[in-house]
């Protein structure tokens, strides 16, 4: 019989698990650099810069296409919840302005809103800051 050698698998770190509480005193903040463009029915198009990778260079830029900004449209409701990240208020503030727009449970809202916040934050549109770690402590 042969003898194999097993591979270890070098796999990222875990991510670290947010508790729900902390991130509910999270504070979202709109990037700077995003320029939005209104449509007449309430719809919003957000166009973030992108910087040009190294290595994107001719001949390899004549094959490749490349936008310099990314784009994402939102509908009416996505655009009210991109307008309540201002960096001032809680993303719990969000969820319940949002509830009560929608005419929804605060924990229906929670669910939509908390997904749409990390689709938002995957894409650069926006940054979540958590609580100071003096805030979790008090």
């Amino acid at each position: 019989m042969i003898p194999t050698m097993t591979r270890r698998r070098h796999s990222a770190p875990p991510k670290r698990a947010i508790a729900s509480a902390d991130f509910l005193k999270a504070v979202p903040h709109k990037n700077r650099a995003m320029e939005l463009t209104r449509g007449l029915d309430g719809s919003v198009l957000a166009e973030v810069p992108l910087n040009r990778p190294s290595w994107l260079v001719p001949p390899i830029s004549w094959l490749m296409p490349y936008s310099s900004h990314r784009r994402v449209e939102l509908d009416a409701l996505g655009a009210a919840v991109l307008e309540m990240c201002d960096g001032r208020r809680r993303v719990e503030a969000i969820i319940e302005a949002f509830a009560d727009r929608n005419k929804l449970t605060f924990r229906e809202a929670q669910l939509a809103v908390t997904q749409f916040l990390q689709q938002l934050t995957h894409r650069g549109l926006v940054a979540i800051v958590g609580p100071s770690k003096d805030a979790r402590e008090s």
